[in-house]
């Protein structure tokens, strides 16, 4: 069994008289910036604040009423030009700061320039794709059952943070139910959905039933003839650049002949967290259990560890810094060989 799994700033308009600011206040300028010419928001923000005659301080409070939280330094740096609202909460910042103010709905955002890079860059499809499909193999089943265009896009503008997912057999060896809970970021703005799937090894597979716990569920698509079954999730809207969603997922098997041996997962890209669980029934457990790793789908198993088994009977990997490649469990039945 295996799972492969923008703002156009406005021209600034001709600036109220501003009444001076005492040295102490957030509102003065210090001496790192000084020079720095306050953005077409910052002005619009400082002018807006003033003609209701709010001190930061009291717009501060006039926020934290409708229960968002922004401090009069991050305020002062907003209107200053020293930084600007990106991330989703300081967004919603704004859309209250417009209605205290009396600005026109989504007057302000209007005026915001465009997103600034921080931290390490995120990656873009061209380096997705380059590193993403070696990990895939030659002739991936998933291009197959997709077709090649889509395959090429496979999870545009995300990026997977961390991947965890459990895998339950029945009491005769077969794998029952596979739960998957994975948080995604997005490279671009607008993403909105992720593509999962699974298949088992010897087609053709048996039915499967899933269902969305974070996400919905947007369509299941069964390809028996390759033992394989595609899922696409979407996030409910689209995300920013950026930002981070939850997506869950249970996928059920009916019944089948395959009694399992293994269960991998192909990482397209490095993932900080990975965490694979097999729980056995406790009328049906191996004689041992054993960690690997593969460069590509097709490539020979390596780093090849032996694994307890828990009390519980269950047995897991959590690779630190999971890199990209096919992370699995194997496992050998009682009287087996392999």
């Amino acid at each position: 069994m295996a799972d492969h799994h923008p703002l156009r700033p406005a021209r600034p308009g001709p600036s109220a008289p501003s009444s001076p600011s005492s040295p102490s206040s957030p509102d003065a300028l210090s001496p790192q910036g000084r020079g720095r010419p306050p953005s077409a928001f910052g002005q619009a923000l400082r002018e807006a604040r003033e003609r209701k005659g709010l001190t930061l301080a009291r717009l501060r409070d006039h926020l934290a009423r409708r229960g968002v939280r922004v401090s009069t330094v991050t305020l002062s740096h907003w209107q200053r030009g020293r930084s600007q609202p990106e991330r989703p909460e300081s967004l919603r910042a704004v859309s209250a700061i417009e209605s205290i103010l009396g600005c026109p709905a989504g007057g302000l955002l209007a005026l915001l320039g465009p997103r600034r890079p921080r931290g390490r860059p995120l990656p873009t499809p061209p380096e997705r794709l380059e590193n993403a499909r070696p990990v895939y193999g030659p002739e991936p089943l998933l291009a197959r059952a997709l077709g090649e265009e889509e395959f090429s896009r496979l999870n545009e503008g995300t990026v997977p943070v961390s991947v965890q997912e459990t895998v339950h057999l029945d009491r005769t060896g077969r794998t029952a139910r596979h739960t998957v809970t994975q948080v995604v970021r997005a490279t671009h703005d607008g993403a909105d959905h992720v593509t999962a799937h699974l298949n088992v090894d010897e087609p053709p597979g048996p039915p499967m039933t899933a269902s969305a716990q974070c996400g919905v569920l947007l369509d299941q698509r069964c390809v028996p003839a390759l033992g394989l079954t595609t899922l696409r999730i979407g996030f409910g809207r689209p995300l920013a650049r950026g930002e981070s969603t939850v997506v869950a997922y249970t996928v059920d098997l009916g019944p089948h002949g395959h009694r399992t041996t293994h269960h991998e997962r192909a990482l397209p890209l490095h993932v900080r967290h990975y965490f694979l669980h097999v729980v056995f029934h406790p009328e049906a457990l191996p004689a041992s259990v054993y960690g690997y790793y593969r460069a590509h789908d097709g490539a020979p198993r390596a780093d090849i560890r032996t694994l307890p088994l828990s009390g519980s009977g269950t047995a897991h990997i959590l690779p630190a810094d999971a890199a990209a490649g096919v992370h699995g469990i194997f496992w050998k039945w009682p009287g087996t060989t392999t």
